[in-house]
């Protein structure tokens, strides 16, 4: 009975050692496969949480346009080109542009009103991993009556070979900074196009022209704003131009006649045509200019003095 109570022990022993060995080796495959996992997942779980910052354009001068409204229309939605990927970035393009229009235009007139189209934003993956990208967009100024006044058209292209180690050729940090080195070149673009072709349209932030916007007048343009030369017969000569405004400036009154210095030098007279005795040369006068061209009197001709004759 001893040996048989021995015997009963040990295989109890034995088959809770096997069973321990088995739940350690599961536990060990498990925590294996756990990390597996873990680690096929943090490459593509720390793209989803990394934080992407949106898109500053604060720190650029703001172009103030001479418009009372401003809108923005956007006709790119992402995927509405064949193999567009940038509905899987953190900030699709399209999205960008809205806004850096938001930021930077501002209608600053009293009528009027402009209009900023996105036409087209698009990122394509290519084969061999090279990302292209492509923005278009136009700027439209219309009067009060709706009436077509000026617009513009930027456009950007960039191709960008990504950066595997943040990711796949697409992942969602390659595509945040090809639509950043694209918002760069597009604020770029926008603004060069703005001030070379709708200058006559650009304000400053109280809606009065800027100096781009100021336009002269040639002097062989029309009769209303040629500048015109009259004489107001004081012998001072006036030219006015009329300005580009359409309150025309006051003329200045012409100043009052002055006469000439030599005005005042009168021409000598018949009585004094006859040489005086004591100051042959003349008397010399306060108000006569030394540099006067009057007829100075000479000395008189020999035999012309007579002596008095006796009593």
């Amino acid at each position: 009975m001893e040996n048989g109570g021995m015997l009963n022990i040990r295989k109890r022993l034995t088959g809770k050692t096997r069973f321990s060995r088995q739940v350690m080796r599961r536990t060990t495959m498990l925590s294996a496969l756990a990390a597996i996992t873990l680690i096929a997942g943090c490459s593509s779980s720390d793209d989803a949480m990394t934080a992407f910052l949106p898109y500053q354009y604060g720190y650029l001068n703001q172009i103030h346009l001479n418009v009372a409204t401003l809108q923005v229309a956007d006709h790119a939605a992402p995927g509405s080109v064949p193999g567009d990927v940038s509905a899987n970035a953190p900030i699709p393009p399209d999205q960008a542009l809205t806004q850096m229009a938001q930021q930077r235009l501002v209608a600053a007139g009293q009528s009027g009103s402009a209009v900023f189209t996105i036409d087209g934003a698009s990122i394509v993956h290519e084969p061999g991993g090279t990302l292209n990208g492509k923005m278009d967009t136009h700027l439209d100024i219309q009067s009060s009556t709706g009436q077509q006044m000026g617009e513009v058209e930027a456009h950007v292209t960039r191709s960008m070979k990504p950066d595997l180690s943040k990711g796949d050729a697409d992942s969602r940090a390659n595509l945040y900074e090809i639509t950043r080195q694209m918002m760069q070149d597009m604020n770029v673009e926008l603004e060069f196009q703005i001030r070379n072709k709708l200058k006559d349209w650009l304000v400053d932030a109280g809606g009065m022209p800027t100096a781009a916007a100021i336009q002269t007048e040639s002097l062989g343009g029309s009769a209303a704003a040629s500048s015109s030369t009259a004489d107001t017969g004081s012998g001072v000569v006036t030219t006015s131009a009329a300005p580009a405004s359409s309150t025309p400036a006051t003329p200045t009154a012409p100043a009052a006649a002055t006469a000439p210095a030599s005005a005042s030098v009168q021409a000598p007279s018949a009585e004094t045509s006859e040489p005086n005795a004591i100051f042959p040369g003349g008397v010399a006068d306060d108000a006569t200019d030394a540099a006067s061209t009057a007829v100075k009197a000479r000395s008189p001709a020999a035999g012309y003095l007579k002596a008095p004759s006796k009593p």
